[in-house]
């Protein structure tokens, strides 16, 4: 109340446009517990990746995870479609594993797998090395080929290129998924540019490697202080905003709002968090 106070906002205010909203710095849930229910409201708290160092902390209630869960399921079914299928999974399975990086990765996944009939993953680690079981990967895919199922294939951006995609093609292999199946893949950039591999490039040995079309590619990003937001790109196309939210883009400098086509910050807003304000935040 105080930092909207003065920001000189009031919902009393007859007409207010989104650019008048004030935002929170991204960066605030990783220095402070802001919580807007009671403490004993909170069922859990969701810690981000932390790429960059300190992880944010998220407090949520039972009305917050039920709407990220619904607006996720929303956006995914729109992309890869309402009827569950086959999850061919590009990761260790969490249940084998004892790693603290794919617990992760599996928190990621589980919100996926709503649209799963059976999830299997194909990737074994052997002292902290991945490798991919392409044997087991190929029975599989020659058995839904064979039921006429068609498959969405899920991994981690960095993780399915790496481990999969570049060690199969220096071999000069090629798997055919069954008709009209998925590659969905989520996760950063950075680690694949540094190794200057673009997205179009991605995409495009992707769609070599498993025979899908490009546009049955996809690239899902959310992150962790506005969970249950998914922002999709259809092959190397650019990002897509959904329903459940609206972005302002603010001048690097002056974080006036500029015009379209020009580059600056990502305020997102959103009505989905209850039990913390991430309404309305400044990413970096």
């Amino acid at each position: 109340r105080n930092y909207c106070n003065n920001q000189g906002f009031s919902l009393s205010t007859k007409q207010i446009e989104l650019t008048d909203y004030p935002y929170l710095p991204v960066n605030i849930f990783k220095n402070k517990k802001l919580y807007s229910v009671p403490n004993e409201n909170i069922n859990v708290i969701l810690s981000s990746s932390a790429t960059s160092g300190i992880p944010s902390m998220i407090g949520i209630d039972s009305v917050t995870s039920k709407r990220q869960t619904m607006a996720s399921a929303k956006v995914m079914s729109n992309y890869l479609g309402d009827n569950r299928r086959p999850f061919l999974i590009l990761d260790e399975d969490p249940l084998i594993s004892n790693s603290v990086e794919i617990s992760a990765r599996a928190a990621a996944t589980r919100g996926f797998l709503i649209l799963a009939s059976e999830p299997k993953y194909f990737l074994i680690n052997n002292n902290d090395r991945l490798s991919f079981d392409i044997d087991k990967f190929q029975k599989s895919i020659n058995s839904y080929k064979e039921k006429g199922q068609e498959v969405c294939v899920f991994g981690f951006t960095y993780v399915l290129y790496h481990h999969v995609v570049k060690e199969l093609m220096e071999k000069n292999i090629q798997l055919n998924l069954p008709e009209n199946s998925k590659v969905a893949h989520i996760g950063g950039w950075k680690k694949l540019e540094s190794e200057k591999v673009s997205k179009k490039q991605f995409v495009s040995d992707i769609s070599n490697l498993f025979g899908v079309n490009v546009d049955n590619i996809y690239d899902f990003y959310g992150f962790t202080e506005q969970m249950g937001l998914l922002y999709v790109s259809v092959g190397d196309e650019p990002k897509t905003v959904s329903t459940y939210s609206e972005i302002i883009i603010r001048d690097f400098q002056t974080l006036e709002p500029v015009k379209d086509g020009e580059q600056g910050l990502i305020q997102i807003l959103t009505p989905l968090p209850h039990s913390y304000p991430g309404i309305s935040v400044l990413t970096e």
